[in-house]
């Protein structure tokens, strides 16, 4: 690079300039409201959904319960791309238990602007956990998700919803771990009509082809294309001991050419080596279901993404044990899922990944990783960008310390994020330590509560009494030059 002594000023003004054409824009939001500016709750497990017929509307969530401590808990709603954000207490809860959900997915129809959220609901009735599957036709309005799906028996687990609008109808995926379905619990609960005005007919999907230790793993990630294909992920339990919590697992993709019609829904891959339903990505990778990355428990992370502009290329991150690491990879697939890479990108002590594929067929990794030791540990929230697998960009989102606040229930910072694409921009939502510190947020950042950055403290409503340090969750949006 030339000096600043020999470099000429037309140089200068013409590198300045296509340096700005070039870089990425990124906002990052604080997204709890400003007139809940004293609350100190662990809002840990967010998701986030896009409106593809308005991406100004924005829907998202987490473990945050109704201010007013009512029956229903509530979603985080934005009119204007995300700058700013309000609570929507519409989702069925309980007052006794807390005004907030357990585990909550939301994501939007292609088309018909309907929101449909996954839910654990409290409470759980006879220890069990409690399905539920919710459409809002307005998700501004303050009326109560209607019930689709209100299932117990013997219990389900992280339910994580995908939907999409095909033929005027929306089709809506729920993977989920139900133990209705004990050893081959891996399920894809489906509708081809979401938007029916009575409740619409849901079927369970099992996608789980071969003989597991007693049940799948948790996460179990739908992944749809425009063309009809449906993907989904799961953690395949090959041996798990209820004392250590450690197993082993593969990581499994299956497909669907028909949007889960037809009579073989979800068979169309077959893994050549035992001729079974479902590719094994990856064998017998290890797994500590009782776990931790620092205060953050593991156990399996899982997550999916088919790129828009070409159903044949789908990409996978999963994590293992690695002696004493938690080792993220991503892997890849150009011919429909049928074989794949070896790690296009391996990142030690990392977890939460999330996928996504924009319309410039450009994929994004978001990935938080733990840094430093003892006191010093801190949460890395990274994002990156690949255009060919084997080069990536990196944004460093926010860097948090890692052992503030405590812990007050599992997961501390989720057991996953969340990261979608509308046309060739990104949308993610992370949760962190919500510490102002300008230094924690390289990219900046915008708090809607109240925050004193040079004291780097939180402030009550009253914009003068200090309020404890909390995990807060962050929108964040990356323009594409």
């Amino acid at each position: 690079m030339a000096t600043k002594k020999t470099a000429k000023k037309p140089a200068k003004k013409t590198a300045k300039k296509t340096a700005r054409k070039t870089a990425s824009q990124v906002v990052v939001v604080n997204m709890i409201p400003r007139s809940l500016s004293g609350e100190a709750n662990q809002d840990s497990e967010p998701t986030i959904t896009v409106n593809p017929a308005n991406p100004l509307q924005i829907a998202a969530s987490a473990f945050t319960p109704d201010p007013g401590r009512g029956n229903f808990a509530p979603i985080y709603t934005s009119n204007d791309g995300g700058n700013t954000w309000t609570l929507k207490s519409i989702v069925p809860s309980s007052a006794a238990d807390g005004s907030a959900t357990a585990d909550i997915t939301v994501a939007f129809s292609s088309a018909s602007n309907k929101l449909y959220a996954g839910i654990i609901r409290l409470p759980f009735p006879g220890n069990k956990t409690r399905l539920n599957i919710l459409r809002t036709d307005n998700f501004q309005s303050g009326t109560a998700m209607k019930v689709l799906v209100d299932r117990t028996g013997q219990g389900v687990d992280q339910p994580y919803v995908a939907a999409t609008t095909a033929n005027g109808k929306d089709r809506i995926y729920v993977g989920d771990n139900d133990f209705n379905s004990t050893p081959n619990t891996a399920t894809i609960d489906q509708t081809m009509d979401g938007g029916k005005k009575t409740k619409p007919p849901f079927t369970s999907v099992r996608i789980e082809s071969r003989a597991t230790s007693g049940q799948d793993g948790p996460p179990v990630r739908p992944a749809i294309h425009s063309d009809g294909t449906v993907y989904a992920a799961f953690h395949s339990w090959r041996t798990f001991n209820g004392s250590t919590g450690a197993g082993t697992a593969d990581v499994v993709v299956v497909r669907d050419d028909n949007g889960g019609t037809g009579t073989k829904k979800f068979q169309a891959l077959v893994d050549p080596a035992d001729n079974k339903v479902g590719v094994r990505v990856v064998q017998n990778t290890k797994f500590n279901f009782n776990g931790f990355l620092g205060l953050q428990r593991t156990g399996g992370d899982v997550a999916l993404a088919v790129d828009p502009t070409n159903s044949a290329n789908v990409w996978v991150a999963y994590n293992d044990d690695q002696g004493t690491n938690y080792v993220l990879h991503v892997l890849r697939s150009t011919n429909r899922g049928l074989t794949w890479s070896t790690d296009v990108r391996t990142i030690v002590n990392a977890l939460n990944p999330a996928l996504a594929v924009n319309a410039a067929g450009t994929v994004a990794l978001l990935y938080q990783q733990l840094t430093g030791t003892g006191a010093n540990q801190r949460w890395v929230t990274n994002f990156e960008t690949t255009t060919n697998g084997t080069t990536w960009k990196s944004i460093t989102l926010a860097t948090t310390p890692a052992n503030s606040p405590a812990k007050i229930f599992d997961p501390y910072l989720g057991d996953y994020e969340h990261l979608t694409a509308a046309g060739n921009d990104f949308y993610g939502v992370f949760c962190a330590n919500n510490t102002p510190s300008k230094t924690n947020f390289p990219q900046g950042v915008t708090y809607q509560r109240n925050a004193d950055f040079t004291k780097q403290i939180l402030l009550d409503v009253d914009n003068k009494t200090p309020v404890d340090v909390s995990i807060d969750p962050f929108f964040f949006k990356v323009t594409s030059p």
